[in-house]
């Protein structure tokens, strides 16, 4: 079994752009589950459920989980372990960084980030996180810079701890950009296929959340 384990940005920037049916086209092809923790559930369902300038949003994603295009992490994992790891994992992440001047902690991470890393270590199969967010990707692919980032971000200096992340596993990443990508390659977009659609595509989802630089983009516009 594989999965794709979904942060919640991700499902947020495709739906602002119009592309959330774009996920059940790659569930078609895709050989495993879209999986949703509860955490991420309450982010992009539970939540903007009860806000109605994104109600419509919320009951299209329950209406796909109700319809099996998301798989809960609960039919897999329980609720139990899945606490457990969450906590070891925050405990770990919000070390890791402390301000210089009071020694507070700062919080690198958010339950629902947790919560995908959480599955991941836990799941037992091949597995890739759908996160759009840079922060908790820095976590493993270059925490060496997260440091340096966070202080910049913060505008304070900032001690660092970075041995307490040696321990965490090394996690596969996707961005919501990259999932167009494929979709885009794979002729899964509902729109006439130009030279102006990639653009759109990928330009899209930077204005709507994620983290990707106009240069990973020209550079992915070149691919095809």
């Amino acid at each position: 079994m594989k999965y794709l384990i979904f942060d919640a940005g991700p499902i947020i920037s495709l739906t602002m752009n119009g592309m959330l049916p774009v996920i059940e086209k790659l569930k078609e092809v895709f050989d495993g589950e879209f999986v949703l923790t509860p955490r991420v559930r309450y982010e992009v369902v539970d939540r903007p459920m009860k806000i109605k300038k994104y109600k419509l949003e919320a009951l299209q994603v329950n209406e796909m989980i109700n319809r099996g295009i998301f798989k809960m992490s609960t039919e897999i994992i329980s609720q139990e372990k899945m606490d457990k790891e969450v906590k070891k994992i925050l405990k770990i992440t919000n070390g890791a960084l402390r301000t210089t001047a009071t020694g507070e902690k700062i919080k690198i991470i958010h339950e629902g980030e947790a919560a995908c890393l959480a599955f991941s270590n836990l799941c037992g199969c091949d597995n890739v996180i759908v996160i759009d967010e840079r922060t908790t990707r820095m976590l493993t692919e270059a925490p060496e810079n997260l440091e340096n980032m966070m202080e910049r971000k913060l505008h304070t200096p900032l001690d660092s701890n970075l041995e307490l992340l040696k321990d965490l596993k090394q996690f596969k990443y996707i961005r919501s950009a990259e999932l167009l990508f494929v979709a885009y390659k794979k002729g899964l977009i509902p729109i006439k296929k130009d030279k102006n659609l990639l653009d759109a595509l990928l330009y899209g989802v930077k204005f709507k959340g994620a983290a990707i630089s106009s240069v990973e983009i020209e550079e992915m516009k070149k691919m095809i």
